[in-house]
């Protein structure tokens, strides 16, 4: 599921808040620098993704707000005021199969251990991470939560990182000020407002994974846009009250945040390794297919190899999730899977699509053993039982 506020190069998300109104989401800010007059013309992407609306920076149409992922050749809207550096803030640029996207996040632990919105490094390759005084550090993804759009990241030979303070208690009215990497250029901005209500919901979707629904969220109206995702709300003190993760596509810009005593909370199981019913630890195990119907496959929690998937739907018309490619030496090709089959289920669950085979395959780890069902071109039906492999994208 896609959402909030990050700027990419593949799809981008389209928020509606309660009844009716549009918003954008930025899916982890991973784009381009944020300042807010109107949509942005194009959130900076060069990479060949697709184009989308929603969250900031993806490379849609100029009424288009993505969470994007994408390159900074291009203009992006940008708001707020630069700051040199912020206490317990990180820059978070990611490579992506359709180009790059940048975001921002949270320093939990002075080794590294690093809070951001899932939307900003998924589907991501690599993940680089500038720390306040401008250090760069690879990083890798601890577990993630994407039903609650909540990451964790662990630093590669980190010390020594200045951390966040937080507050879990908030009122609206609260003056709260956003920081991030606005725009995704590799600049920390900051813009303030205040909490305009709590407990909100809000339904974030793209063209490609279909929709995600964030319930609790605090709402409000400092400009936050593409790049803040991942980054602080935070009160007076200057400590964290919550996770900046969306914003809508109009002026003036409604933002959203996850409190922080639920993206903590999360962040906490992930980081001890307790697994429930919605989060990942590890990496993402690989089916090794490519899916059509743009949601995605690089064989992981997807199910192809690369994490946005190429299809163009041509293959296969039975409910299921169309294959249009097959990674050669993985458990399918062996077991007989091609192009033009389409996988209807797995595990012993149905699969509909390609966004539900993502999800099914969400709750596996590398080298398990699963039972794969598809159904070939003449509707011939075929099971077997396979071994994940590890996905290259996260």
């Amino acid at each position: 599921m896609r959402t909030r506020l990050a700027i990419a190069a593949t799809s981008a998300l389209l928020l509606t808040v309660a009844p009716a109104t549009a918003v954008t989401i930025d899916r982890a800010m991973q784009d381009t620098s944020p300042t807010v007059t109107s949509a942005p013309a194009s959130a900076g992407s060069s990479g060949s993704g697709s184009s989308g609306s929603g969250s900031a920076g993806s490379s849609g149409s100029p009424a288009d707000w993505g969470y994007g992922y994408g390159s900074s050749s291009q203009t992006t809207t940008t708001s707020g005021t630069p700051v040199s550096s912020a206490s317990g803030v990180v820059m978070v640029d990611t490579v992506l199969p359709g180009g790059e996207g940048a975001g921002s996040g949270i320093v939990l632990r002075s080794d590294g251990v690093v809070l951001t919105n899932y939307h900003v490094v998924e589907g991501s390759t690599s993940i680089r991470v500038t720390a306040s005084g401008g250090k760069t550090y690879t990083a890798s993804v601890v577990g993630y939560d994407e039903s609650h759009d909540v990451a964790v990241l662990k630093l590669t030979d980190a010390s020594g990182l200045a951390t966040a303070t937080f507050d879990t208690t908030t009122t609206v009215g609260e003056a709260v000020t956003a920081i991030g990497q606005g725009g995704g250029q590799g600049t920390l901005y900051k813009t303030s407002g205040t909490i305009t209500a709590s407990g909100q919901q809000i339904t974030a979707s793209d063209e490609s994974s279909g929709s995600e629904t964030l319930t609790g969220l605090l709402q409000t109206n400092a400009q936050i846009v593409a790049g803040y995702s991942g980054g602080p709300l935070t009160d007076a003190d200057g400590e964290v009250v919550g996770m900046d993760t969306a914003a809508s596509s109009r002026s003036p810009i409604t933002g959203y945040a996850i409190p922080i005593a639920s993206a903590l909370s999360i962040a906490t199981q992930i980081q001890n390794g307790t697994h429930t019913a919605t989060n990942h630890i590890g990496a993402r195990a690989a089916l090794g297919v490519e899916v059509s119907s743009g949601t995605t496959s690089d064989g992981s929690a997807y199910g192809g190899w690369s994490p946005y998937g190429t299809g163009d739907g041509s293959y296969g018309s039975a409910a299921g999730a169309a294959v249009v490619g097959v990674l050669d030496g993985s458990g399918v090709a062996s077991a007989g899977l091609a192009a033009g089959d389409t996988i209807t289920a797995v595990g012993g669950h149905t699969i509909s699509d390609a966004s539900r085979l993502s999800s099914v395959m969400d709750a596996y780890q590398p080298g398990q053993r699963v039972s794969v069902q598809w159904s070939d071109a003449s509707g011939s039906s075929h099971s077997a039982t396979v071994t994940l492999g590890t996905s290259s994208a996260n």
